[in-house]
């Protein structure tokens, strides 16, 4: 990247190369210039006048010869070379100055690629040089290719960047040409892989490079998609995505794959997972998203059609009765997922990508049947659990868990027994101490399943103090979060290997 002084040159050269052309105001600089011109070359005369007179020795310049003479030339290009030519001022002291190459480079070349561009917009409307160029109109539509400016620009220069760019090249303020002549468009092209870029643009402005394997030639190509009409007529959809892909900034765009969880505990710990898995050489993007909300996503998973694991919970629910303004009534309660007592899920993501919601069917349904094109969907499945206190010998039990923290619990219910640190760490105590003090499987599953649905606070709490447990690193992850991964795996493999 240029300096700014290098920059500033070239803007200049561009716009104001004709020294010869001045007006009134420039007599007096030009004056004032010829004075110091002639004050200066005295004192080079003074300055070299031994050393060039040292030169007769060799009988240089020689009889008849022209003399030497140092001539000073001042001009506003040369005057501009020198590194400490430009500078910044701190608080607009201009006693606390400092030359541009001690500034921050990404301000630096944030305000290089600006300049840059302020310079194509002046040279795209300056009627001198089209005159020159033999070109008797100014081309009506003006095209700007940046690729990957990220190169240059730490994250937040970037958001800035990508934000003013269109500004900085339609700029009207001080450019009379671009002020009447409405006509004259500029359209700006931005290669880039980063999110911080992609996040601050409108979807309808984005063009995704989907890598595809041609079916004739066999090798890797480019699918360019407009993601202008990824969701239709779907405007809640599009609000949210956008709005969300923001906020979060996901780097959906140039993941290798995609995985949707539902909550805190499952993205801090799936790194960990996909790690465990030997899956950490795939750039995967793992995003936190509420299970009510994964299908607003369905659209743009579609269009860009990579591989995407959706990690959610069960959810079942049962009809119970409960006191409503004095009277029983009917209503569907959160509860302990069981077969064959017409449960049913919650859970808007399982209802809307597999259209089921019997939690009897969910239990039985195959795996391969969980696979949507390039979406899968994981939920629990049962789990076995090694019980020991409730009978002498230890003994196998399948157990329905309900979400993520007390399938985690039941996956590694060896570790969480013989941990004793567990017992001062928060919201795990209590998983401890229930499971200390539980005389059955069933109680202990009580006791966790109310503690998870009655405290708003535990899931989040769950997330961050299972990573002070000493055996962290023995921690697996559940059946149904493994299953999906291998599905992911298989997924990326084939597509590496096409």
């Amino acid at each position: 990247m240029d300096t700014l002084s290098k920059q500033l040159q070239s803007y200049y050269k561009s716009n104001f190369e004709d020294e010869t052309q001045i007006d009134l105001d420039d007599l007096k600089l030009l004056g004032e210039m010829k004075w110091a011109t002639e004050t200066y070359d005295e004192k080079l005369d003074r300055s070299f006048k031994a050393p060039i007179a040292e030169l007769n020795n060799i009988n240089y310049p020689g009889f008849q010869n022209p003399e030497i003479h140092v001539k000073s030339h001042v001009n506003i290009v040369d005057s501009i070379t020198h590194e400490s030519s430009v500078q910044f001022t701190v608080q607009g002291d201009a006693e606390l100055s400092l030359p541009e190459k001690y500034n921050g480079l990404g301000l630096r070349n944030l305000i290089s690629i600006y300049l840059k561009m302020v310079q194509f917009r002046e040279q795209w409307t300056n009627l001198d040089r089209i005159e020159k160029a033999g070109i008797n109109h100014i081309e009506p539509i003006h095209l700007v290719f940046i690729e990957e400016p990220e190169a240059h620009l730490h994250a937040q220069a970037q958001q800035v960047f990508i934000r003013k760019a269109m500004d900085v090249l339609t700029n009207d303020s001080t450019n009379e040409i671009l002020r009447n002549n409405k006509n004259l468009t500029t359209q700006l092209v931005v290669s880039t892989h980063s999110n911080h870029i992609v996040n601050e643009v409108d979807m309808c402005h984005l063009r995704y490079f989907k890598r595809i394997i041609d079916d004739n030639i066999k090798i890797p190509v480019s699918e360019v998609v407009n993601l202008s009409r990824t969701f239709g007529d779907d405007n809640d959809s599009k609000r949210f995505v956008t709005r969300y892909i923001r906020l979060t900034h996901c780097d959906i765009f140039f993941a290798d794959a995609i995985i949707l969880v539902e909550g805190a505990a499952e993205r801090i710990l799936m790194p960990k997972f996909i790690r465990d898995e030997n899956m950490d050489n795939f750039y995967i993007s793992v995003i936190e998203i509420n299970g009510s909300h994964a299908h607003r996503f369905d659209s743009l998973i579609k269009k860009l059609g990579i591989p995407t694991l959706i990690v959610t919970d069960i959810d079942a629910s049962e009809k119970i009765q409960k006191e409503i303004r004095g009277k029983l009534k009917l209503v569907w309660n959160s509860s302990i997922p069981q077969i064959n007592k017409k449960q049913k899920t919650n859970n808007d993501t399982i209802k809307y990508w597999l259209k089921i919601e019997s939690i009897d069917k969910l239990i039985k349904l195959s795996f391969q049947k969980k696979q949507k094109n390039n979406i899968c969907i994981s939920y629990q499945t049962p789990i076995s659990v090694n019980w020991t206190n409730q009978k002498k010998e230890d003994e196998l039990y399948e157990v329905y868990s309900y979400t993520f923290e007390d399938s985690l619990v039941f996956t590694n219910i060896k570790l969480f027994q013989r941990d004793e640190k567990m017992a001062k760490m928060g919201v795990i105590t209590a998983f401890y101490n229930y499971l200390k003090k539980s005389t059955s499987l069933e109680e202990f599953h009580e006791k966790m399943f109310h503690c998870l649905e009655n405290q708003g606070n535990v899931k989040a709490s769950f997330a961050t103090e299972i990573l002070y447990v000493e055996e962290f690193e023995n921690i697996q992850a559940p059946s149904y979060i493994k299953e999906g991964l291998m599905w992911l795996q298989k997924c990326l493999n084939d597509k590496t290997h096409k």
